[in-house]
């Protein structure tokens, strides 16, 4: 059985008023809990304040035992200084990083960058390179361009 703090929704519509509870995870929002632990008033009052209650003995002997917050409650129990703040993520740009890699423009594809020369390779491999069937469109279009395959053996 794992045991979860969460929030037990009470109140009328468009009045929500919480109950921290102790819960097996299984149970429904509102179904049977093992322990109130506290409440929260997520509108504020007269004083501008949201009203918090908690009973932080039995909240960290729940901890304790292995319940696990949910993330309202861990939310909740950071602002009250009962855990240590939540793992926040890096925010990163709504495109995601951007790659700086050459495109080749007849064929879409990133130009990959060659390692080596032919005065690096012996001429076995050199002739190896040539007849290869896995030759990637970059190494393709370089070959070509240098003349050391015609275009007329290509099946495209």
């Amino acid at each position: 059985m794992v045991v979860r703090l969460r929030f037990s929704r009470l109140g009328c519509r468009n009045r929500p008023f919480y109950r921290v509870v102790a819960a097996d995870s299984r149970s429904p929002r509102n179904g049977k809990q093992l322990e109130v632990l506290g409440h929260y008033d997520p509108l504020p009052g007269q004083d501008g304040g949201k009203r918090m209650g908690l009973k932080f003995d039995r909240i960290k002997y729940w901890l304790s035992v292995g319940a696990q917050p949910s993330d309202p409650v861990q939310r909740i129990l950071f602002r009250a200084g009962v855990l240590p703040p939540p793992p926040m993520s890096a925010m990163t740009h709504k495109g995601g990083p951007r790659d700086s890699r050459p495109v080749d423009p007849l064929t879409g594809c990133f130009v990959t960058p060659v390692e080596h020369t032919d005065t690096d390779l012996p001429k076995s491999s050199r002739s190896t390179e040539m007849n290869s069937r896995s030759l990637n469109i970059a190494t393709v279009w370089q070959l070509i361009r240098e003349g050391r395959l015609d275009k007329s053996v290509l099946r495209i």
